[in-house]
């Protein structure tokens, strides 16, 4: 395996540079350029990604027109909750730059798991947190737009 890094970043800014470099050879690093579709909406995705660099909007067609649900910069994860719940991907994730992402698919995660169960620990919590966060954080966009909503009759 060659010496793929991950940078101190994400679910990996608390590893050390042993544990970033163990994590990082499971996985792949991809380049994308501007437009470039990262996970493709409706279509099988069983891929954890973590942006290392450049900037992609995460968007659903699911109104019949394209509805930007937000935006990815570094150190941000995607395809989570695949990796958890295995289906078709809920959303597209585009490019909108040259960008960087590390990949790691779910069989090289259930090996990364077996291998280094310690630190495999912290990141699934690692990733959690940030599931968690993101939970919240549409919750609050939910209660807003229904509260304009209710407002608006």
């Amino acid at each position: 395996m060659s010496n793929a890094i991950l940078p101190e970043m994400g679910f990996a800014s608390e590893f050390d540079l042993e544990e970033r470099t163990q994590l990082g050879n499971f996985g792949e690093f991809l380049t994308l350029t501007d437009g470039e579709i990262l996970i493709d909406e409706g279509h099988n995705q069983d891929a954890l990604f973590m942006v290392v660099s450049g900037t992609f909007h995460v968007q659903t067609m699911v109104t019949g027109r394209a509805v930007l649900l937000g935006t990815l910069k570094a150190g941000d994860t995607v395809g989570e909750i695949n990796m958890f719940d295995p289906g078709q991907a809920s959303a597209s994730v585009v490019s909108k730059a040259f960008s960087e992402v590390w990949r790691i698919d779910r069989i090289r995660l259930e090996q990364y798991l077996e291998a280094h169960p310690r630190t495999a620990a912290r990141l699934l919590v690692n990733i959690a947190t940030q599931l968690s966060k993101r939970l919240r954080k549409t919750n609050q966009k939910v209660a807003m737009a229904r509260e304009a909503m209710l407002d608006s009759f």
